[in-house]
């Protein structure tokens, strides 16, 4: 079950102040049928590894190490109703609404700083 839906800008910084990016990841955090709990990061649609693990972290472009990120800020999306009722409507023609929504430009996650 999804517990959480929210969208955290990360901030990659080289330790030798070579380079610096942001990035905008989308996170989800599940809870499986044992009851662990489990984070699942993505960036631009696909699946990526922790942006704060050094398995997922981007390289600086000049000196090559691996920088994981930093937590900028974070924006919570609502979890679907449930039995909450929360503002909802429905969706008549499902197929529509894929076609439209696949003919807009995808937003991109990643957004490069200059170096300094």
């Amino acid at each position: 079950m999804i517990t959480e839906i929210a969208v955290e800008r990360v901030i990659f910084r080289c330790p030798e102040s070579h380079w610096r990016s942001e990035a905008d990841y989308d996170v989800v955090l599940y809870t499986d049928a044992v009851g662990d709990t489990w984070e699942f990061f993505s960036l631009n649609g696909t699946p990526v590894p922790s942006p704060y693990d050094v398995d997922g972290a981007p390289f600086c472009p000049v000196c090559h190490r691996a920088v994981p990120g930093r937590p900028m800020a974070r924006r919570f999306i609502p979890v679907p109703p449930g039995t909450r009722g929360w503002p909802r409507r429905p969706v008549r023609d499902t197929e529509e609404r894929r076609t439209r929504q696949q003919a807009l430009p995808l937003l991109p996650g990643a957004a490069t700083t200059p170096g300094r």
